[in-house]
């Protein structure tokens, strides 16, 4: 079988194309020998590792101490009772207010630690006010009906809610059964 001229024409343009693969690919003893001469250096630690850990470490003890004294609980507030300011003629029908008690205003020794009571009161707060909501929520839906309720009431429930005494006759029962059999 002859091949005809494209044919050939074909044939030698794939035989090129391999012949320029071949060159162009490496050989694998080469590959091989150039793996096998240059092993991996295989370090037992890195500096720069075991610095970045220490620092870390450091870190997280530092905040430790640093919060476990943030919490420390602060010293009661003595309460001060307030005298009236002096005598007054015209209020004679108004209690005294000797018997009120106020807490003095005391600045913040760190305002770090007012800060922070000052978010978790505020904290406390929208958590209080979430709560409320969800109160509220949960009580409309508690209370919700359904809008087509109304429509599966009849006027036969009242026979369907009670059952029939077994001292009854007979006759009276089979007025509960069917009229027809099946």
């Amino acid at each position: 079988m002859e091949l005809s001229g494209e044919e050939k024409k074909l044939q030698a343009l794939f035989s090129e194309l391999k012949a320029v693969n071949e060159q162009l690919t490496p050989h694998f003893g080469a590959t091989w020998n150039r793996a096998q001469i240059a092993p991996r250096k295989i370090r037992m630690f890195n500096p720069a590792l075991v610095a970045i850990t220490f620092l870390l470490v450091f870190c997280v003890a530092a905040f430790a101490v640093w919060s476990r004294y943030l919490r420390t609980p602060a010293s009661p507030q003595p309460a001060v009772a307030r005298a009236p300011q002096g005598p007054n003629t015209t209020d004679a029908a108004k209690p005294s207010r000797a018997s009120e008690i106020e807490t003095p205003t005391v600045k913040a020794k760190n305002p770090i630690i007012a800060s922070h009571k000052n978010k978790t009161s505020r904290h406390n707060a929208m958590l209080a006010a979430a709560n409320r909501k969800l109160q509220r929520d949960a009580k409309s839906i508690a209370s919700w009906t359904s809008p087509t309720g109304a429509l599966l009431d009849s006027p036969s429930d009242e026979i369907f809610s009670t059952l029939p005494e077994l001292n009854q006759s007979a006759t009276q029962l089979k007025s509960f059964l069917p009229r027809r059999s099946n």
